[in-house]
C-alpha cells in the first residue's frame, strides 16, 4: 500500500488460489519490468514492492531493457546500434527513478537487467527452440500473431499514428517476442518458482509457458497476477486502520 495525492494503493494477489499462496514465503519470485509502462512506476510499483515484501522469500526484478529496442523501431527509423543504446539509457533511467522503491524490500534482491539473459551462452539454442515452436505449432504461432495484433491495436492508437508501415511493425514485434519468449525459457536455469506481473502474462509468453516450459518445469515460472484498489484517504485516524489492515492481510496467507 503507498500513499499519493491524498489516495491510498493497495496491491493484492488476483487470482492464484489459496494452497499455492501458502508456498510463496517459502518461494523465489521474479518480476519483469516493462520499461515505462504505468504499473511498474510510481505509487503502483510502490504498492507491488510492498506486496512482494511481506509475500516471499527473495525477489528477481528483471528490467526488459534492450529488448524493446525493437518496438522502438517502430517510431524511430534510427539504426540498431542507436536504438540499442536508446533503449539501454530507458533501462538505467528506469533504475534509478525507481531505487528508492525497490530499496524498500528486507527480502534478498537482485536486479538484472535483459542482457545478462539475452547474452547467455545458451540463449541461441533457446532461440531456435522457440523458432522451431513457432514454425512447427500452428496454436503457438496464432497467439504470438494475436499477440502482435493486440499491441499494434493499442500501440497506434495510442500514438495516433496513421503512417506506418504495418508489414514493417508487425516484423519488428515478431521480432521482439521471439526474443522474448527465448529468454523466458532460460528462466528456469535459476529456479524461480513463481513470475509476478501485475496485469497476467500476454499470449505468447503464456503459450511458451504451456507448450515449452509447463511440460519440463511443472513448478517453475508459476504465474501471478495483481489487481490494484485505490481508497481515498480520510483522517489519520482512518488512515492508520487502513495499514494496519493491509499488514494483517499481507501477513496472512489465505486473506491476500
Amino acid at each position: 500500500m503507498n500513499l499519493m495525492d491524498n489516495r491510498i494503493v493497495k496491491a493484492s494477489f488476483r487470482e492464484n488460489p489459496v494452497e499455492e499462496r501458502k508456498r510463496f514465503p517459502q518461494s523465489a519470485c521474479l518480476m519483469p519490468i516493462s520499461v515505462g509502462q504505468p504499473i511498474h512506476e510510481g505509487e503502483k510499483f510502490a504498492a507491488v514492492i510492498k506486496l512482494i515484501n511481506g509475500a516471499f522469500k527473495q525477489c528477481t526484478i528483471l528490467v526488459d531493457d534492450s529488448v524493446q529496442r525493437h518496438t522502438m523501431g517502430i517510431m524511430h527509423h534510427a539504426t540498431p546500434d542507436e536504438l540499442y543504446q536508446l533503449a539501454v539509457k530507458e533501462g538505467d533511467d528506469w533504475v534509478l527513478r525507481n531505487e528508492i522503491a525497490y530499496n524498500q524490500l528486507t527480502i534478498p534482491f537482485e536486479i538484472m537487467r535483459w542482457d545478462d539473459w539475452y547474452n547467455s551462452p545458451n540463449y541461441i539454442d533457446s532461440y531456435v527452440r522457440v523458432q522451431k515452436e513457432y514454425e512447427s505449432n500452428e496454436s503457438f504461432r496464432h497467439a504470438i500473431h494475436a499477440n502482435i495484433d493486440d499491441f499494434l491495436t493499442r500501440y497506434l492508437n495510442r500514438f495516433s499514428i496513421v503512417d506506418v508501415d504495418y508489414e514493417r511493425a508487425s516484423r519488428l514485434c515478431l521480432d521482439y517476442l521471439l526474443e522474448e519468449c527465448s529468454v523466458m525459457c532460460l528462466w528456469p536455469q535459476k529456479a524461480y518458482d513463481f513470475e509476478v506481473y501485475p496485469s497476467g502474462r500476454n499470449k505468447a509468453m503464456a503459450a511458451t509457458y504451456e507448450y515449452l516450459i509447463k511440460p519440463h518445469y511443472p513448478n517453475y515460472l508459476r504465474p501471478v497476477a495483481l489487481r490494484f484498489k485505490k481508497y481515498p484517504r480520510k483522517s489519520t485516524e482512518d488512515e492508520f486502520q487502513m495499514i494496519q489492515e493491509a499488514a494483517q492481510e499481507g501477513s496472512g496467507v489465505g486473506d491476500f
